[in-house]
């Protein structure tokens, strides 16, 4: 049986390790735009209540810009989902090439 399994494993190794690279380059683009959407939904956030109470737009518009806001606050998160999985499956190709 184990000598089924090398050649499988040989070629699990480049594919362990491509995903391994789009890991990390996914844990830093997710990080990076993370700033920036977190910047952004504090922002929509502050216009949104402080035109509200100023009298510059209606209930429903400031409602609008909250959903914004939440959206882009909770797009990092689906973000890091995303990552999770992909450290999930390298951690189950690597542990299928050590056995």
């Amino acid at each position: 049986m184990t000598l089924l399994k090398i050649p499988f494993k040989i070629i699990a190794v480049p594919i362990a390790l491509a995903v391994t690279v789009v890991q990390w380059v996914r844990i830093f683009l997710t990080s990076f735009a993370g700033a920036i959407f977190y910047i952004f939904s504090g922002l929509c956030f502050l216009i949104a209540v402080l035109s509200y109470l100023m009298g510059i737009s209606t209930g429903a518009e400031a409602v609008r810009m909250l959903v914004i806001g939440f959206v882009s606050f909770a797009l990092p998160f689906v973000a890091g989902w995303v990552i999770g999985i992909i450290a999930a499956m390298k951690e189950s190709l690597w542990d299928f090439i050590k056995s």
